[in-house]
């Protein structure tokens, strides 16, 4: 039996398994509110609960009691409570970006021993109409880009289970999102993971991960450019278009390297990461193989109706042979400022500034590979009625390597500008149903000058559909 085999079967029986359970006879709590709806406001310190009491649904900076499950063994199969989606702040307005970013809290908080499940399923059908190679002032612009339509329809779905030990105080907990895809037309169905970790701390207080997982968010996009989406990738041909930098060298989940971090939270409106990167690697144009260690510090002041966030990172990718001169260096910095009025609009501005070092197997420095990015970027979500919001954001990325050229005073460059639009209602109050629309222009200004210089444009659209559990 083929490992690809296994890894689907197991998958199967957890979702089977959480079936089984969602039929199970409701209990009246379950039906308290959905899985999705943050916990209502608390004081800080309730009184606690009675000894014949459930558990505890207050915030995790509430004292709480341990649950009748008998120590060292695992509780009953359950769909996440709504207590363990916290917001010890507002985190939101209900259905916009930033409610649905759970980045710098302690989640899911499961104070109890048990195995949490939850997760979600998408669909997107998409349109993207891309015109490249248009000529700028002064150029030919470049006539071999073909103009190309394209539909598109993928989907995704994450099943997440969240084995926990916790006593009330302390806690253990793991986490699998089991992932089954497909991300475009000739991929087909593929089954894989996102969130791999094991976490171990106290609540409201610090914790240490170990695992595959992404780190806390300090860029935010909005209701549109999610990943793997035409508005995402902008004008971007089969030349270079640079992609919005958000402090994310070290941010996505990466397919090789091992990632660890300490969380503390030392209030509830402040909160660390200390994030790293460890193992072997490859990047664009560099191979495999490299041993990679990466830092990333990050910084969140939650006032609720105020947020800021701000961060740095440095990952250096080396090669593993002994004499080997290759090396990556990268570091950036970024920050963002987010007002929320709930539960009527939301908004937010972000700024970030990466740099990388190339060298190549000679130790010569590499012009093309050793460059500067900037982005800048804004977004605003807004409720018109109970379950509709509409939403916008516009990002602009300009990228400049080190390559010159002697009758030239200026280096390759690039900018890319990315704009969307948004409509989203929200259905039995389970269902997201999105429309984003979109514009990019990407200006390409390489060297050496012969007449190459030209703009790319895109118009897109997208429909999703999308169910959280």
């Amino acid at each position: 039996m083929t490992s690809e085999k296994r890894f689907s079967q197991t998958a199967v029986a957890i979702a089977a398994l959480g079936l089984f359970t969602f039929a199970r006879p409701a209990l009246a709590e379950d039906h308290a509110a959905d899985a999705t709806k943050p916990p209502e406001k608390t004081d800080a310190h309730p009184a606690p609960p009675a000894a014949s009491a459930e558990p505890s649904s207050a915030p995790p900076d509430a004292d709480t009691k341990p649950d009748a499950t008998p120590p060292m063994s695992l509780g009953p199969v359950e769909r996440l409570p709504p207590s363990a989606f916290p917001a010890p702040r507002v985190r939101g307005i209900k259905g916009g970006s930033l409610w649905l970013t759970f980045h710098g809290l302690q989640w899911p908080y499961y104070p109890k021993t048990g195995i949490g499940i939850s997760g979600s399923v998408w669909v997107d059908t998409a349109y993207q109409r891309l015109t490249p190679g248009e000529p700028v002032p002064g150029s030919v612009g470049n006539p071999l880009l073909p103009k190309t339509t394209a539909f598109l329809q993928q989907d995704r779905l994450v099943l997440r289970a969240t084995p926990t030990w916790s006593d009330g105080k302390y806690f253990v907990q793991g986490q699998a999102e089991f992932v089954a895809s497909r991300i475009d037309s000739t991929s087909g169905i593929v089954w894989s993971a996102d969130d791999v970790w094991v976490k171990a701390g106290k609540w409201n207080l610090f914790d240490v991960q170990l695992g595959r997982y992404e780190a806390w968010e300090v860029y935010h996009f909005g209701m549109g450019l999610d990943l793997y989406t035409f508005e995402r990738s902008g004008a971007t041909d089969n030349a270079y278009t640079p992609q919005i930098y958000g402090l994310t060298y070290a941010f996505y989940r990466p397919d090789q390297v091992g990632q660890g971090a300490i969380h503390l939270y030392p209030t509830d409106w402040l909160r660390f990461e200390l994030g790293t990167q460890f193992g072997s690697d490859s990047i664009k144009g560099g191979g495999a193989g490299l041993n990679t260690l990466a830092a990333r510090p990050v910084a969140v002041v939650d006032l609720g109706w105020l947020k800021v966030k701000a961060g740095a990172e440095y990952r250096d990718l080396t090669g593993s042979q002994d004499g080997q001169k290759q090396e990556f260096v990268q570091r950036g910095v970024g920050g963002a400022l987010q007002v929320i009025v709930d539960p009527y609009v939301e908004f937010g501005v972000n700024g970030a500034f990466g740099h990388q070092d190339e060298r190549g197997q000679d130790g010569t420095i590499s012009a093309t590979g050793s460059y500067d990015t900037y982005s800048v970027g804004g977004f605003a979500n807004a409720r018109v009625i109970e379950n509709l919001l509409v939403g916008g954001g516009v990002d602009y990325t300009y990228f400049e390597d080190t390559n010159s050229q002697m009758d030239v005073s200026r280096h390759d460059n690039y900018d890319h500008l990315q704009t969307f639009g948004a409509v989203q209602y929200r259905l039995f109050d389970k269902l997201f149903i999105k429309l984003v629309v979109a514009y990019a222009v990407a200006k390409i200004d390489p060297l050496p000058m012969l007449g190459n210089l030209y703009k790319n444009e895109s118009t897109s659209g997208r429909l999703r559909l999308q169910y959280l559990f």
